[in-house]
């Protein structure tokens, strides 16, 4: 056994959980990429009850039905899945681990497991094509300029990214405070507690000096003269329903709309021919006092009433958060944080840890409520407290 999968093994080989996965990860990061993944909007009460929610729900088992196994595959926007969760668009994945996008992208493929590439990621979407053959998804943020949303929508479909995700819920900027405290930003502003922690962790500071990230799908414009400030100003910004429309007109492949938090967004979605509606506060991150995902997602598929595929995201920990999730009626999940907490803690290895302990807990779920396949599961198998 290498050295590297001697290390890798001793990060995870205690893990039981995502929270155990957690815990690996707050090892080898220093206290403002911590924050940067962790933290909520606001005093963050969104952000605890996105995983509360899945709390008032309980399975319903079903035994007697001689299952010893369960079939988890799927077709999500018209292209197969391995099983129901897929991974969320998340940025600069170099900040936590030197791998980036291609270590996440190899360990979905891997795992027959959705890829979701974001927007603001450190390796460009051309790269992580050539470097991995799996299914993949792009995200796209909406932006002021409609030209640079042309150039990302040809670059992915040139690239073979299969689906377009387009969020619509960063028209302003959100309200941090666990970042801000510690200094996290572009560019960064650290205490003297954020020191302290970047010297303590000496192999990440390696990592980030030898690997510095930058936001790779914007190089051409950098190199053109624009800085972070005319990025960020483009990419956070209000989107409108007839930018979706025209963002549908340029589209020819599946459309999915993320940020989704009510009956009447949820029929718009529908209205411009979108594919997908992605129930999503986006993990709570940018806004607080909003609705909890699981919350809103009985109404929104309500609404939708089987016109598009409605895909659940934000709060999921367990296997049995995607199988309470799916009784209720969402064809699919997705999520972020357990992949990057797998990501910081053991690179590829790590999100292939994570890939397979939820896939575990989905099956061991699934028996338990007498669902053979996907398509198995229902209403019944779930009970509101």
């Amino acid at each position: 056994m290498r050295q590297n999968e001697q290390s890798t093994t001793r990060a995870l080989k205690n893990c039981l959980n995502v929270y155990d996965v957690k815990k690996a990860a707050y090892k080898v990061l220093p206290l403002p990429i911590r924050e940067y993944i962790d933290s909520g909007a606001d005093d963050e009460i969104t952000l605890k009850e996105n995983t509360r929610a899945f709390k008032n729900y309980t399975l319903i088992p079903s035994f007697g039905n001689g299952l010893e196994t369960s079939d988890m595959s799927m077709t999500i926007l018209g292209q197969p899945s391995s099983w129901p969760l897929m991974l969320s668009p998340w940025g600069v994945h170099k900040l936590m681990h030197k791998g980036g996008e291609k270590a996440t992208a190899r360990a979905a493929e891997k795992n027959d497991t959705v890829y979701m590439m974001s927007n603001f990621s450190t390796t460009s979407m051309e790269e992580v094509s050539e470097a991995v053959d799996g299914v993949k998804f792009f995200q796209l943020q909406p932006a002021r300029e409609r030209s640079i949303m042309s150039n990302m929508m040809t670059r992915a479909k040139e690239s073979g990214y299969k689906a377009l995700i387009v969020t619509i819920d960063n028209p302003i900027l959100g309200n941090r405070e666990g970042e801000a405290r510690t200094g996290f930003g572009v560019p960064p502003k650290l205490n003297t507690r954020s020191i302290f922690s970047m010297m303590a962790h000496p192999k990440w500071v390696l990592n980030y000096v030898l690997n510095p990230p930058t936001f790779a799908n914007f190089l051409e414009y950098f190199e053109e003269g624009k800085d972070y400030e005319w990025l960020f100003h483009n990419l956070v910004c209000p989107v409108t329903w007839d930018d979706l429309k025209w963002i549908r007109s340029q589209w020819e492949g599946p459309l999915a709309i993320k940020g989704i938090l009510s009956a009447d967004s949820a029929r718009k979605v529908v209205e411009i021919g979108a594919e997908g509606v992605i129930v999503s506060n986006q993990g709570a991150r940018n806004f607080d006092a909003i609705p909890s995902s699981l919350s809103m997602l009985g109404e929104v598929l309500e609404a939708v009433d089987g016109d598009a595929e409605v895909i659940f995201d934000s709060g999921i920990r367990r296997g049995t958060d995607v199988l309470k999730a799916l009784a209720m009626g969402a064809k699919a999940c997705m999520t972020a944080r357990p992949f990057v907490y797998g990501l910081s803690a053991a690179g590829e290895e790590g999100v292939s840890f994570v890939i397979n302990m939820l896939k575990v807990e989905l099956e061991r779920a699934m028996i338990v409520s007498g669902a053979k396949t996907i398509s198995d599961i229902n209403a019944s198998m779930i009970r509101k407290l």
